[in-house]
């Protein structure tokens, strides 16, 4: 039987699981592109178990959810697009966490684990200044759509009060990720040497 599976194109295997509940069938869809998903969410989160965790949440929303999904043209593009939303919002909250993470360290707090206050205290006041200073570079429409994310907002209320599209929502949180996560980076590496 599962010799007919492998026969069967993505679609009349989507057709199977959504109409009949077929476990043979999701399996399949499972095995063409679990590798697939798993390499590219590796690839930009850079985290093998987080890309493992995305790709398995991903099958079993699938699952879970596919007598109310509506996917009619083909299964891959949709899988990839819905990984793609995954990987984002697992980079939006961990940037939250780092940032939130760096907000929390003031000095004071600073002063309760560290050693040497004074060079901790030094240390975050560089990272701050840097922090402020890369945000501050950015376009102001950036800053804003970012700020709004870091309060708790879904991509769909910025779109929503700023009157953009989501598509847009989602290029200026990862414009702001990728220059302060990739200068943050930096500032730290050259506070080590």
């Amino acid at each position: 039987m599962t010799d007919n599976y492998r026969e069967l194109d993505d679609m009349h295997l989507w057709l199977q699981v959504k109409e009949m509940a077929d476990s043979d069938a999701f399996a399949e869809l499972h095995k063409r592109y679990s590798g697939k998903l798993f390499f590219h969410a590796h690839q930009k989160t850079g985290d093998g178990d987080v890309a493992e965790d995305l790709v398995q949440d991903l099958f079993v929303e699938l699952w879970t959810r596919r007598e109310q999904l509506s996917i009619e043209k083909a299964i891959g593009p949709y899988l990839f697009s819905a990984l793609k939303n995954r990987v984002i919002s697992y980079l939006r909250k961990e940037m939250t966490r780092n940032a939130m993470s760096l907000e929390a360290a003031t000095p004071q707090a600073l002063s309760t684990y560290a050693y040497n206050h004074v060079d901790e205290q030094v240390s975050y006041n560089e990272l701050k200044s840097q922090y402020d200073y890369h945000f501050n570079r950015l376009p102001e429409k950036s800053r804003e759509v970012f700020e709004l994310s870091r309060n708790g907002l879904t991509n769909r209320e910025i779109a929503g009060r700023m009157n953009i599209v989501e598509k847009t929502v989602e290029f200026h949180i990862s414009k702001c990720l990728r220059v302060l996560k990739g200068n943050i980076i930096y500032l730290l590496v050259l506070m080590t040497i």
